[in-house]
């Protein structure tokens, strides 16, 4: 094949975070595709998908641009066994993009069976590195993150990356990139990103963050393109709540700093969303502190706008530092992933 294309397209454990992610440590996530085909899981760790404009059903997964194409392309072969027919390279155009990836090849014939179909499309709803490594999936998914914090919007960039879920309630993280407020750089806040995703992983909620330097700090100007894609979202999936997640340093006595307005008002009357929280809190011994704090109504947040233009009850939770460096205490970080998620689970009378 002649190298030309600069992008590629993939679906299983090169995603973000997942086991095989260092393959692409060199390239740029630009965004998330839905891509017509059918995803089999190969009983191997992996998947293996076989792309289909007719299937009647897509794969899930990240576009990437490749610095270096011929390099790059050539180290993916290598990884995805080309050679031996374990894996086929293939162009496929999609939405005006044009792009590379890899499908099913000769050797993974017996495993592109209907038994075998993710029916979701989706390799992170079934078998994320989220599920059984928490810790590792974090790690990963920073140390690309990273690369990004502070790098500008290009022409292919969409500056905040959505995953779509399957249960009404978004889980958004703004603050997971450099953004500028009032001309001035704020520092990202780390690992907001990378909880967003796993809890999309762990519960299929809806996932919107930041993956670029924004120029317009979400969470403080209503005229931004993350909130004007937030409503796109919202009203296209019927989202029925939203979790906005941020970061606070670990001066801060307790762990988790609820934001609900003055006056619980961005609860839109239901109250009882803390309740849940409460419960879920005090199941994996996570300490939450007052309402007042971090009310989310200073500004024009997140929250804020959720509640008050979308009609959509929001909170906004404010995590402590000591719990989202897993580099440094691993049990924090997962009873911080645990708490999350039962915090959504508590919440599934929502989606019945």
């Amino acid at each position: 094949m002649s190298v030309k294309l600069n992008k590629v397209f993939v679906y299983g454990t090169l995603l973000q975070g997942e086991i095989r992610s260092r393959f692409l440590s060199d390239c740029k996530l630009l965004k998330t595709l839905e891509v017509p085909g059918t995803i089999y899981d190969t009983g191997r760790g992996y998947p293996a998908a076989v792309f289909d404009e007719g299937a009647g059903s897509t794969v899930s997964g990240e576009l990437y641009i490749m610095g270096d194409p011929d390099k790059k392309i050539a180290e993916l072969d290598t990884v995805e066994d080309v050679d031996s027919g374990l894996f086929k390279k293939v162009i496929l155009q999609h939405k005006d993009e044009e792009f590379i990836s890899y499908e099913a090849g000769p050797l993974l014939k017996e495993c592109v069976k209907p038994i075998n179909q993710i029916e979701t499309g989706n390799w992170r709803r079934h078998s994320s590195l989220s599920f059984h490594d928490p810790h590792g999936f974090g790690l990963r998914f920073e140390d690309r993150q990273k690369y990004l914090y502070r790098e500008s919007l290009t022409s292919d960039s969409e500056g905040s990356i959505y995953i779509a879920g399957d249960i009404p309630l978004l889980v958004t993280a703004p603050h997971a990139s450099v953004h500028r407020r009032m001309g001035k750089l704020k520092r990202q806040e780390f690992y907001t990103g990378a909880l967003s995703v796993m809890l999309h992983s762990l519960t299929g909620c809806h996932v919107l963050y930041t993956n670029r330097l924004m120029e317009v700090d979400p969470n403080y100007y209503d005229d931004s393109t993350f909130k004007v894609r937030l409503s796109e979202i919202a009203k296209k999936n019927d989202i029925g709540f939203l979790i906005d997640l941020h970061g606070t340093g670990t001066e801060k006595e307790y762990d988790i700093y609820p934001g609900v307005g003055i006056n619980k008002e961005f609860l839109l009357e239901h109250s009882n969303f803390l309740d849940e929280l409460e419960r879920a809190a005090a199941l994996n011994e996570i300490s939450i502190g007052r309402l007042d704090v971090f009310p989310a109504a200073k500004q024009m947040t997140v929250t804020k706008y959720t509640a008050r233009e979308l009609g959509i009850p929001a909170i906004q939770l404010e995590i402590n530092l000591r719990l989202r460096e897993p580099e440094k205490r691993p049990d924090d970080f997962i009873k911080l992933v645990k708490f999350l998620r039962g915090f959504i689970e508590n919440l599934s009378y929502l989606f019945s």
